[in-house]
């Protein structure tokens, strides 16, 4: 009886990851709603190891973004409070990073087009709003204003600090947690009217901004980084040429 178990126990396939449908070698739109779906949980977990902390009221959806009038039609995710949208357009390489064999990752220089890494990203964005909460009903700590929910509706959008560090705390955590590729050395602006320009964006806010914010961040710490960004004033357009004079006026929380 025993060793027939075992045979049966031995045609018995074993569990794999399940595929998600491509189309041209990408995601479709149905994989990616069903790829969120049924993912959800499991990113969160390995997203709170990542941050050695606990994620609360998150919740993750699908969407077409292209469609939102108000969004890059390029947007990988959008966040608002205690909900995440993923864009299920279909301009996604892959599902994850880890699914992308090497003769194809070898050709890229640089991208976040991953649905793995747009989860993250976007998860990053709520504890960051998780962690402002935090800081100002528990720890008792200042946030900046322009970190603060209520504050932005009045703020000036087109302010690029605040987005400068937000975007760069998201893209540093994707890249720690190695789903994206990025070259070692980014684009580095040289002039005010460079963060200005929409064809610049993704290199700016996204990768030179977590380039920038990651030897402070790795010294510090992940969470006490975070809460010394948002207790302080956003960089200026002069302090993001030059993140050294943003650094140096830094105030620590202890």
């Amino acid at each position: 009886m025993t060793m027939v178990l075992f045979i049966l126990l031995l045609l018995v396939p074993m569990q794999e990851k399940p595929d998600y449908p491509l189309k041209n070698g990408r995601p479709t739109t149905k994989g990616i709603d069903r790829y969120v779906e049924e993912n959800a949980e499991r990113l969160i977990s390995e997203f709170q190891k990542f941050i050695g902390d606990t994620l609360y009221n998150a919740n993750i959806y699908t969407e077409d973004l292209s469609e939102n009038a108000d969004l890059n039609p390029l947007e990988l995710g959008n966040y608002y409070p205690n909900e995440i949208f993923i864009n299920n357009a279909e301009i996604f390489i892959a599902y994850e990073l880890a699914a992308l064999n090497r003769s194809r990752r070898d050709t890229i220089i640089s991208t976040n087009l991953f649905v793995k890494a747009a989860v993250f990203h976007e998860l990053m964005h709520h504890y960051i709003y998780q962690l402002s909460i935090e800081m100002l009903r528990t720890d008792s700590i200042q946030v900046d204003r322009a970190y603060q929910s209520f504050f932005r509706i009045y703020s000036d959008r087109g302010d690029p600090g605040p987005r400068f560090i937000e975007e760069g705390i998201c893209e540093y955590a994707t890249l720690k947690m190695k789903e994206t590729i990025a070259q070692r050395r980014p684009y580095i602006p040289k002039k005010v009217s460079d963060l200005s320009q929409p064809e610049k964006a993704y290199n700016i806010f996204y990768k030179y901004s977590a380039y920038s914010l990651t030897e402070f961040l790795d010294t510090t710490g992940l969470k006490q980084g975070m809460k010394i960004l948002l207790h302080n004033r956003p960089p200026s357009t002069e302090e993001i040429l030059d993140p050294e004079l943003f650094f140096a006026r830094l105030e620590g929380i202890d």
